[in-house]
């Protein structure tokens, strides 16, 4: 007679979470049909980071979209999140790229008239292996996405990967903790992809494009 109302409550209480989640989700795709709403009407490209997706079989969802159409979808290998307080669901714009070889464009010098251009073949143009493949997108809110491109290959390519991602996660982890004594708000997500998709990645965003993140509902 104890046992069968505890079990009826128990189960009242997980209907009850069941239907909060529900909630929560939904709230949560309305959110982000209006934060994109805005966005494809300005006719700007954007970034979507839906870490709802995340699972064993099923890998994290970044696209780079242009109203509403998904330009190109970035493999992500590996994510890491941690945050001292949840983003809400809106656009956040870029306010710096940085990288320890950032790319530099060159000066190109118009031709003297007595000079003469030999070939299209002399003029140097950026290209996507300019691009770097390890670096720091900057967000306003306090959002710091780390990229860090799978290196192929050598073994010793591999171990300088490696010691970077150690360092990286120290000074990220030294961040958090110096944001929480401030009380600011801070959010850091650690992305390792395949070096191509990073390097296109670098290449795609410019400052003042916006991301949206969603993030994983609580359990």
């Amino acid at each position: 007679m104890i046992l069968i109302p505890f079990g009826v409550s128990s189960q009242g209480i997980t209907d009850g979470d069941t239907m909060a989640q529900k909630i929560r989700a939904l709230e949560d795709e309305n959110h982000l049909l209006d934060a994109e709403l805005r966005l494809a009407s300005k006719g700007m490209s954007y970034i979507i980071l839906d870490l709802r997706t995340e699972s064993d079989s099923t890998p994290v969802r970044m696209d780079l979209k242009n109203r509403g159409m998904v330009l190109r979808e970035f493999g992500i290998d590996r994510i890491r999140y941690r945050g001292t307080k949840g983003l809400a669901i809106e656009p956040i714009p870029l306010i710096k790229k940085t990288a320890f070889f950032h790319p530099k464009r060159k000066e190109i010098k118009p031709l003297k008239p007595e000079e003469a251009l030999d070939t299209i073949s002399e003029l140097e143009f950026m290209e996507l292996k300019d691009m770097p493949s390890d670096y720091t997108l900057l967000f306003a809110k306090g959002l710091y996405i780390s990229v860090t491109g799978q290196p192929k290959g050598l073994i010793l390519r591999r171990i300088i990967h490696v010691m970077r991602s150690i360092f990286r996660h120290i000074r990220y982890s030294l961040t958090m903790g110096w944001n929480y004594l401030l009380k600011k708000d801070c959010a850091i997500i650690e992305i390792a992809m395949g070096k191509e998709d990073a390097q296109a990645l670098f290449w795609s965003l410019e400052e003042g494009m916006n991301i949206v993140l969603v993030e994983k509902a609580s359990k």
